[in-house]
């Protein structure tokens, strides 16, 4: 047995875990990964990345990769809602609600004005690998495949961790100052004892993946996910999973539900025969099934994300019903968050009061998440009822959809009724300000004693503002003839941006006595109205309608886009606010801010 000595131990490779490698590598963190699985995942299960997860994968280089392999926005602006997809019975193939989704159609405005980018969707097994080939290029033998967490203490020091090869039984010591188990909740929090709070579990989810040509039947180019509603009651949905899109995708998968105490055949032919009869898709129709796994909806946040020198991420923090699409974009968005920190910490630019502010940053963001999903989930009770859906009734469930589509006063009645409860649905489909929107109330922030935005209670529309906590909003500047968002002044390399309006000239000698005191990098980049004026000019206007500061005022933002602390204007000692501001945002003792 021999021991390996490193600064982090990151538990599980999985999409977080992947992603935690990849921002501690630019964050200057070594460290060792560690995944049980021979592989990364062979399962398409989370696929939707939203806006937010897609400015931090353009923050370290990955976003035009997964661009390229991803759904382009054309083939995902629609969900349906079907009888079936095919089928030749009266109430088969009938489409019964058509809504824009991911910043598709009529909302595609916001979304792209607020960000540098579109959503997409690449399934999760077509994600890790990418991910993977990112973070082992930028780490060459920190990522171990097959290899097991067995145990571990801690101590006031570090972590001290028993890592197992699954393929030879060796056993290896790892001495890390830090562990962050990004399991899924296998190990990791279960061993330190941290409950997770919550509800679900309480049914069974088959899905299955497969190949087969649906574009016969399919409901539009435009559509990316159709839930089917049987006028016999069964629910499911099928996602297009690539790696071609839209009509042309090849692959698919189907999510149904396993009837309490029922025992499904899993075997290739039952299965394929189970796709085509949810479906109504023709006995003939060839179905390559290519895996089958179930789990158990959760909605369950742990108790707390840290336990001493151990921090929980993704699924082992937080688990969710895939309804709103949420869990993996708020596990990556987790990473971002731990992985600057751990490296001002461990790199003797903060103190280590400044690690706890990542269970009061991602906490309440965890928390809201999940309960957002529960009631996306919860809302299609509404949406069921008002269908008619009697559970355990086919025959009375068959004769409601019978009346719905009915070309009867009352058909037509319901089917007015009907679109008003579909409607409320866009809670998870357009929920715009729930993945832009979230901010640190306590953490690493030097607050302005401003008042919070508005939060619309659909999720839907998003106020981009400046204030301390805030993730820093999109505008597009100029600099030269390269157009460059306020996203891309922050690298995510270890050090703050301080952005100032033209008049900068104080503000570049505070930066430079602040980062001289804390030994942190501050790169001050001016941004004026005309060109000629600053380093980059607002052009369009954009960044003057967001910034919440005048000429002589500045913004302090966070290696993860977050600002840390805004000076609205100039005060008669820009070095010393600024010194401390940046002082408590680093968690150093006695810290105060004077900031105007």
């Amino acid at each position: 047995m021999h021991e390996t000595e490193v600064p982090v131990l990151v538990v599980g490779g999985g999409g977080c875990g992947l992603a935690a490698s990849v921002f501690l590598s630019e964050a200057g963190v070594r460290h060792l990964l560690v995944e049980r699985r021979e592989s990364t995942s062979v399962l398409p299960r989370a696929h939707y990345l939203n806006q937010r997860t897609m400015e931090i994968f353009r923050q370290y280089g990955i976003a035009g990769d997964v661009y390229r392999a991803g759904c382009p926005p054309q083939h995902m602006s629609e969900v349906v809602w079907s009888t079936s997809l095919a089928g030749d019975g009266p109430v088969d193939a009938q489409v019964l609600h058509r809504m824009e989704s991911f910043g598709g159609g009529r909302p595609t405005g916001p979304y792209a004005a607020d960000s540098t980018g579109p959503s997409t969707n690449l399934p999760q097994h077509r994600l890790e690998p990418l991910l993977r080939d990112h973070a082992e290029r930028r780490a060459p033998d920190s990522l171990l495949f097959h290899h097991e967490l067995t145990s571990f203490t801690q101590d006031e020091d570090g972590v001290t961790a028993l890592v197992t090869d699954r393929t030879t039984g060796e056993a290896r010591t790892v001495r890390a100052r830090y562990l962050l188990g990004a399991d899924g909740g296998r190990s990791v929090g279960k061993a330190l004892g941290i409950p997770m709070e919550g509800a679900g579990g309480g049914f069974t989810i088959l899905s299955v993946h497969f190949s087969a040509d649906l574009s016969r039947w399919w409901p539009g180019d435009s559509v990316l996910m159709t839930h089917i509603i049987s006028p016999e009651g069964e629910v499911s949905v099928v996602v297009a999973t690539g790696p071609s899109w839209g009509l042309a995708s090849q692959e698919w998968a189907l999510h149904f539900r396993l009837p309490p105490g029922a025992e499904a055949d899993l075997g290739a032919e039952a299965i394929a025969a189970r796709v085509r009869q949810l479906l109504r898709l023709p006995e003939e129709l060839d179905v390559q099934v290519h895996h089958v796994s179930e789990y158990r909806p959760e909605a369950v946040v742990a108790r707390s994300l840290r336990s001493g020198r151990v921090f929980l991420a993704g699924d082992a923090a937080h688990r969710q019903p895939p309804a709103a699409g949420g869990g993996l974009n708020t596990a990556v968005q987790d990473a971002h968050n731990l992985a600057w920190k751990l490296g001002a910490v461990l790199g003797g630019r903060a103190g280590a009061a400044l690690l706890d502010s990542y269970e009061s940053e991602r906490l309440p963001v965890a928390r809201r998440n999940v309960s957002w999903a529960m009631t996306c989930l919860l809302n299609y009770g509404v949406l069921f009822a008002s269908l008619g859906v009697v559970h355990g009734r086919p025959d009375a469930t068959l004769a409601n959809f019978t009346e719905l589509l009915s070309d009867t006063p009352i058909g037509r009645t319901r089917r007015t009724v009907t679109r008003e409860v579909f409607g409320t649905q866009r809670i998870e489909y357009q929920a715009h300000d729930i993945e832009l929107g979230h901010s640190y109330e306590a953490g690493a922030v030097a607050p302005d004693g401003t008042e919070p935005p508005p939060r619309d209670p659909t999720g839907a529309a998003y106020h981009p503002v400046t204030r301390p906590g805030h993730r820093l909003p999109h505008a597009w500047l100029r600099h030269g003839d390269t157009r460059v968002s306020t996203h891309d002044l922050v690298t995510g390399h270890p050090g703050f941006v301080l952005i100032t309006g033209p008049l900068s000239e104080s503000w570049a000698v505070a930066a430079k006595k602040a980062a001289d005191t804390h030994g942190v990098p501050v790169t001050v980049v001016s941004v004026g109205r005309r060109a000629g004026t600053a380093d980059y000019w607002d052009a369009d206007g954009g960044w003057a309608a967001v910034r919440g500061t005048d000429d002589d005022g500045a913004l302090l933002v966070r290696p993860d886009h977050h600002v840390a602390w805004r000076a609205a204007h100039a005060g008669p000692h820009p070095d010393r606010d600024l010194g401390a501001a940046l002082r408590r945002v680093l968690g150093h003792p006695d810290a105060t801010t004077t900031g105007s």
